[in-house]
């Protein structure tokens, strides 16, 4: 039976509630059995960029990064939702020269930078964003990859009936236990994709089993881009990205991948298990101190928290003056 959205945090301004965030989420573990839920588990959901680190899993399934001899900071990039900071540029060219690529074969477009100091670099120098600035241009690059593993052109790799997305749709299935015969809804992503519905237990699932995988055809693969990206967390987001820092300030913990649109899928390693989180509205501002929160509820992290994410356990609401007036709280985990 559906569950509704349950209040997840709160935006409190002065001593009021002035605003309020709902959504789900699901823990579970290797074998897709829900460990612990808000909400409701089995919600269908866009992953959004949460699901590169899977649609990745893919070309490293076809030996991608061996044939090529990716390094691991390039086999990080192509899950990353980065910020175009130079190293991540830097990446993105050496994968497209391995496989014999050109920018201009990248479909994701063209995409303003994020980050400010890149953003008014590009601006200073008067050009213009290209292909690989595009925080998805690490996704595009490995599934050029997959295209020449594959003996595919690279001429419509994203579109459905492509080799690259029939094997992409395929290891997906097998990796979140999805059934031939299930009917597996797709819709085009910011970046000219497919992104492909998962419950949240499968994608919690699909994490737990990347941190932790099971004997099996998937194993091996799953264990070189763990590595890579735990290895590399810089490559996944870059400065002022979620996903770095968590994985930064907590080394081994975990691995770590937001998508738009309010999602956050985890994997924990040490205890396999996988978390995807879903926010109704669509905001991410609440996702610091959920996952915080989170993370502590299921006893993996004790407080005082790490020196850098402290702050994160209740971001500060600031005026134009840089005054603090109020924070945002999770608001069903146990509070400190």
């Amino acid at each position: 039976m559906a569950s509704d959205p349950r209040l997840l945090a709160v935006v409190v301004r002065g001593s009021l509630v002035e605003s309020r965030h709902y959504g789900h989420v699901a823990v579970a573990d290797v074998k897709g059995r829900v460990r612990f839920s808000v909400g409701e588990a089995d919600r269908g959901i866009l992953p959004r960029s949460s699901l590169k680190p899977i649609q990745a899993l893919a070309g490293v399934l076809n030996g991608t990064d061996q044939q090529f001899s990716f390094s691991q900071a390039e086999l990080s990039v192509t899950c990353a939702s980065h910020r175009a900071q130079p190293e991540h540029r830097a990446a993105v060219q050496r994968i497209l020269k391995k496989v014999g690529a050109r920018e201009q074969d990248l479909h994701c477009g063209p995409h303003e930078p994020s980050l400010p100091s890149v953003r008014n670099k590009l601006i200073r120098s008067g050009r213009k964003a290209t292909p690989i600035y595009n925080n998805c241009s690490g996704k595009h690059a490995g599934m050029l990859a997959l295209a020449k593993v594959l003996g595919a052109p690279f001429q419509g790799y994203w579109e459905l009936n492509h080799p690259v997305q029939k094997e992409v749709r395929r290891v997906l299935r097998e990796h979140c236990d999805i059934e031939a015969r299930a009917e597996l809804f797709s819709a085009v992503d910011g970046c000219a994709i497919p992104n492909y519905m998962l419950t949240l237990r499968q994608l919690a699932m699909g994490f737990a089993r990347l941190a932790s995988p099971a004997p099996g055809p998937l194993a091996d693969a799953c264990r070189r881009l763990t590595a890579a990206i735990m290895a590399n967390p810089e490559m996944i987001g870059g400065r002022e990205s979620r996903d770095t820092l968590l994985m930064q300030h907590l080394p081994e913990l975990l691995i770590s991948k937001s998508g738009a649109e309010g999602v956050q899928a985890i994997g924990l390693p040490h205890v396999g298990l996988g978390i995807a989180i879903k926010i109704e509205d669509g905001s991410d501002r609440a996702l610091w101190p959920i996952c915080l929160s989170l993370l502590k509820h299921l006893d993996l992290l004790e407080q005082p928290f790490p020196s850098g994410l402290e702050k994160m356990w209740r971001p500060a609401v600031q005026n134009t003056r840089g005054e603090t007036v109020g924070y945002i709280q999770q608001s069903i985990f146990e509070q400190a």
